[in-house]
């Protein structure tokens, strides 16, 4: 009886994503008549109808620059496979013109499908530099009167709670590179105030960035049991020992702190053995918490490489407000993919300024590398993904 209940649930959780997933769009093919060979045309032109409506899909994913840049792999990834990602599709009309087969369609087309497909060939990990990640999750299990964590006292470094071993697998199957924090253990030096299972962005940020992770994703999972439940609908359904699991989880840029996604999950599990239950329970809802916090991040960085990201940047050595105006008008009018420029503080000598640009931290750092602004010289002091750092010095020394 369990395994039919829990078989119903998958198979529900296998059919709604593909439905919910589908859009529908139009889109028009042709092929040349050749030897007179109409039905040959008019397949070759439905063919092309499909690729275009997959192609219209694909457009409102990746970036104009993206698709320019991985044509090749895109093309032999997707559009050669065009029929594959097209859910259903009728004929709207079609006709012939100066020998040329016209078919119009409409067109469902698994949007799922093809962001799963961008995941595979990472598109958007290789655009953002396949920045590295790391794992603070805090992990309750059923019967444990305290979370643990590997950053307090109740947890060596060494252990892997069932959460983060979960999340790890699925960030690596998407192509992310994950920090090994075992190997980095004797760079990290925790303050006692942040040796909590509740982290806030900046302890997180704070721990993060005793190693080279450009990204830090934190929260916590708990799960409680819920007593004997039935596991079916029937009177003299078994019971079974239930829990329930939630989680809430944060994505964050340890440059300049930024929040890139959020998620939260629950998931309820029954099982003969409690302790079981508990393992199952937040298993599952680590597995629904990556993807759609997985989702999230590739939905920000796909707005970021088709419009803008912000970039920080950190000045020292600014003895004068006129030079912010004179570099924010250098910025705004010499620097290529520099879309706005917001001065977020200035206490002399230093400075912080906000970039929405289009491209990586890097790419602006070595942009801005030696210029010169009026008799000042910006000497580039460290470049992050996010964040430039710069030194201004006079008489280019």
């Amino acid at each position: 009886m369990l395994k039919r209940v829990i078989f119903c649930f998958v198979l529900v959780g296998l059919l709604i994503p593909s439905y919910l997933m589908a859009g529908s769009v139009t889109a028009r093919g042709q092929a040349a008549i050749v030897n007179n060979d109409k039905a040959m045309a008019r397949d070759k032109a439905i063919e092309d109808a499909l690729r275009r409506a997959v192609e219209q899909v694909v457009g409102t994913m990746v970036s104009s620059e993206s698709k320019t840049k991985d044509f090749q792999l895109i093309e032999d990834n997707i559009y050669t496979h065009s029929k594959g990602y097209v859910e259903s599709y009728k004929i709207v009309s079609e006709k012939v013109e100066d020998n040329v087969y016209i078919v119009d369609i409409q067109a469902d087309v698994s949007s799922g499908k093809i962001e799963g497909k961008l995941k595979a060939i990472g598109i958007a990990l290789s655009r953002k530099g396949k920045p590295r990640v790391m794992f603070l999750i805090s992990e309750q299990n059923v019967g444990q009167e305290n979370p643990s964590y590997w950053w307090g006292t109740t947890a060596s470094v060494s252990d892997i709670g069932i959460v983060e071993n979960t999340m790890i697998n699925i960030f690596q199957k998407n192509g992310f590179t994950v920090i090994d924090r075992q190997a980095v253990s004797g760079k990290i030096k925790v303050k006692d105030a942040y040796r909590v299972a509740s982290l806030s962005s900046d302890a997180a940020k704070s721990i993060a960035n005793q190693t080279d992770a450009q990204i830090v994703i934190f929260g916590q999972a708990i799960a409680k049991s819920l007593g004997n439940q039935p596991i079916g609908t029937s009177p003299d359904s078994p019971k079974y020992p239930t829990a329930s699991a939630n989680m809430s989880v944060r994505a964050l840029n340890t440059d300049n702190g930024e929040i890139i996604a959020t998620a939260t999950g629950e998931h309820v599990y029954p099982h003969p053995s409690e302790i079981s239950a508990g393992n199952n329970a937040l298993k599952m809802a680590a597995e629904k918490v990556s993807n759609q916090l997985i989702d999230g991040i590739m939905e920000k960085w796909n707005q970021e490489l088709s419009g803008g990201q912000m970039v920080s940047i950190d000045i020292t050595g600014v003895d004068d407000p006129g030079f912010l105006s004179e570099f924010k008008n250098f910025l705004t009018q010499q620097v290529r993919g520099v879309q706005g420029v917001q001065i977020r503080k200035f206490k002399k000598p230093d400075a912080s300024l906000d970039i929405d640009y289009k491209g990586k931290g890097q790419d602006l750092g070595l942009e801005l590398s030696g210029k010169k602004i009026g008799k000042s010289v910006l000497e580039v002091t460290d470049m992050q993904q996010n964040s430039v750092k710069i030194k201004v010095t006079k008489g280019g020394k």
